[in-house]
């Protein structure tokens, strides 16, 4: 069994290029958060009301189909990709991408 050895060097040099990486994309995300009015950034328990969907026609119109429509409540259940949420009585999930293009804003959270 052979064994294949990085050289140090460039093992800290590959490394520490992963690290600075990560600290920008946790960078850009935070920022991103603090002006985001889309459902991806909800919390788990928040109640959102939908203001606008924005995207493709297509995107859209497969949104509404499922009942993510502009005047909606929505709660979230559950945070990550997909993003699980409650509308009218129905659970589902969205991928992060879907969630980017559905403008909210929030409501007071249900007791």
């Amino acid at each position: 069994m052979a064994v294949i050895m990085i050289a140090p060097m460039r093992l800290r040099a590959r490394l520490r290029a992963h690290w600075k990486a990560q600290r920008l994309k946790r960078r850009l995300h935070h920022e991103h958060e603090a002006h985001c009015t889309s459902l991806c950034c909800g919390r788990r328990g928040d109640a959102l009301h939908i203001t606008e969907l924005v995207g493709g026609d297509s995107e859209a119109a497969r949104l509404r189909d499922l009942g993510v429509r502009e005047g909606a409540n929505v709660t979230i259940l559950r945070e990550g990709d997909p993003l699980m949420i409650k509308v009218d009585n129905a659970r589902f999930g969205l991928s992060r991408a879907a969630a980017l293009n559905v403008h909210c804003e929030f409501r007071v959270k249900p007791h």
